[in-house]
C-alpha cells in the first residue's frame, strides 16, 4: 500500500460496503464486493474497513487482487469476532458519517451500495447512488443480537424511504416474485419504483468443470456458505443424518466458518456423525471450487436467500443441487434434471429428495448450462446500460 499518487486516474464510483474487499466477512456480499471490482476495476474507489494495519480516517493506494485503487477505511475489525459487543451495522452507519468531509474530499460524485445501513448512512450525502438488495427480506428478521427484531420494521422503512428519495438506480438479487413481495411489504414507498432483478453473476474462471473421475464412493454432500442459523445448516445436518440411515458411506462437508461453528461442531457430535462430517472454515475461492468438483450434490438449506451466489457457483461446477424454496432456486433447478427445490423444512422431504438427487448424472449438463448463463462476463454491459456512472 502507498499514499494516493498525483498520477492516479480519478476513479468515477465508489463502492462502499462493510468489507475488506479480501476476505471478510465470508458471504456473498464480499464475493459480490470481489466481483465488482475485478469487473470494472480502476473506475472504483473502496470505501471499507481495515482487518490489518491499514490506516484508517484517510485515503491511501492499495492492492486489490493485482489491482491498484484509492482505498478508504473507516474502521478495524478483529474478524476472528464472531459477536461484537458492537453490532457490525451499526458501527459502519455511525463510523461512515464521522469520516463524512474525508470520503468525500476524493471529490467522487457517485457511490454503488450493497448494505443497508450503508444507504442509510450516505443518503443525505448528495452522491449519486446506485443500490442493490442483496437479498430482499429485512435483515433483523433473524438477527444476531436481540435488539434487532425490536427494531426491523422501522429500520426497514427508513431504508425504502431512502431508496426513494436518493437512489438513482435500485436492483436485486431476486426473482420477481420475491421483489414483488418486497414492494408490497414497503406500505406503497417502493410502489412506483422500478426495482430490477440482476441474478448472482460467477466467475468462470474459476467456478468451472475440473472434475477427475463422474462418479464417486462414498456419494459427498457439500454445503458453501456462512455458518449461521439464516444458511440453514441445522436443518442439512438433521436431514444428513437420515440420509446415513439408507446410505451409511454419506459424507457432509460444510464449506465455510461464522459465527454458529461451535453450535454446529456440538451438534455434528451429538448426532453421532462426527466420523462423516466435516467442516473447512473459511476457504478462497480455487479451493471452493476445487472441493465442489469434487462433490456428488449441493445442498442449500437457507430461510433465505437473494440469488444464491454458492449454488450458481456449483452448477458452474456441474453439481445438481439440492434447495430450500429460496427466491432464485426455482430458477436455478429444473425438477428432476439436475436437482430438486424442497418447499418446507421438513428434515425427512429434504433427506428424501437428497437420496433421489444422488441418482442425477454427475457432472450435470443442465447445471453446466444454468451456470453459464450466470457468467460474469456480462455484468460490465449490463450494468453500465443501466447506469451512466459505470459506463
Amino acid at each position: 500500500m502507498s499514499n494516493m499518487g498525483l498520477q492516479a486516474a480519478q476513479p468515477k464510483v465508489m463502492l462502499i460496503e462493510a468489507c475488506d474487499f479480501q476476505g471478510f466477512p465470508v458471504g456473498g456480499q464480499l464475493t459480490t464486493a470481489q466481483q465488482f471490482v475485478a469487473v470494472f476495476g480502476e473506475s472504483l474507489a473502496l470505501v471499507g474497513v481495515s482487518t490489518d494495519d491499514t490506516p484508517i480516517g484517510r485515503w491511501i493506494r492499495k492492492s486489490f487482487n493485482g489491482i491498484e485503487l484509492d482505498f478508504f477505511s473507516f474502521g478495524r475489525v478483529d474478524p476472528h469476532d464472531k459477536k461484537p459487543r458492537i453490532p457490525r451495522r451499526l458501527h459502519a452507519y455511525w463510523r461512515l458519517k464521522f469520516y463524512k468531509r474525508e470520503i468525500l474530499s476524493l471529490g467522487v460524485t457517485a457511490a454503488y451500495v450493497l448494505a443497508p445501513e450503508v444507504m442509510l448512512a450516505i443518503q443525505h450525502w448528495g452522491l449519486r447512488i446506485a443500490y442493490k438488495f442483496a437479498g430482499v427480506e429485512n435483515p433483523l428478521t433473524m438477527p444476531r443480537y436481540a435488539l434487532g427484531k425490536w427494531i426491523a420494521e422501522p429500520f426497514e422503512r427508513r431504508l425504502f424511504s431512502a431508496l426513494a428519495r436518493h437512489s438513482e438506480l435500485i436492483t436485486a438479487a431476486a426473482d420477481q416474485a420475491a421483489i414483488d413481495a418486497l414492494k408490497a411489504r414497503s406500505g406503497g414507498i417502493l410502489s412506483d419504483m422500478t426495482v430490477i432483478s440482476t441474478p448472482t453473476l460467477v466467475d468462470t474462471a474459476i467456478f468451472k468443470l475440473e472434475r477427475s473421475a463422474i462418479a464417486r464412493t462414498p456419494p459427498l454432500l457439500l454445503s458453501c456458505g456462512r455458518l449461521n442459523l439464516v444458511k440453514g445448516w441445522d436443518l442439512i445436518l438433521d436431514s444428513f443424518v437420515l440420509v446415513k440411515q439408507q446410505i451409511p458411506s454419506a459424507q457432509l462437508c460444510f464449506v465455510g466458518d461464522g459465527e454458529d461453528r461451535a453450535t454446529l461442531e456440538a451438534r455434528i457430535v451429538a448426532t453421532g456423525v462426527r466420523d462423516s462430517v466435516s467442516i473447512t472454515g473459511f476457504l478462497p475461492p480455487i479451493e471452493v471450487a476445487r472441493l465442489l468438483n469434487g462433490a456428488d450434490l449441493f445442498v442449500l438449506g437457507s430461510h433465505r436467500e437473494g440469488w444464491p451466489t454458492a449454488l450458481v457457483e456449483a452448477e458452474a461446477c456441474g453439481l445438481p443441487a439440492v434447495a430450500t424454496n429460496v427466491s432464485g432456486a426455482s430458477s436455478l433447478i429444473e425438477e428432476g434434471i439436475n436437482g430438486y427445490v424442497v418447499h418446507s423444512r421438513d428434515p425427512a422431504e429434504f433427506a428424501s429428495a437428497i437420496i433421489t438427487a444422488l441418482r442425477l448424472e454427475v457432472p450435470n449438463r443442465k447445471s453446466l448450462e444454468i451456470g453459464a448463463r450466470h457468467s460474469l462476463d456480462r455484468w460490465k454491459q449490463s450494468l453500465g446500460e443501466l447506469w451512466e456512472p459505470l459506463r
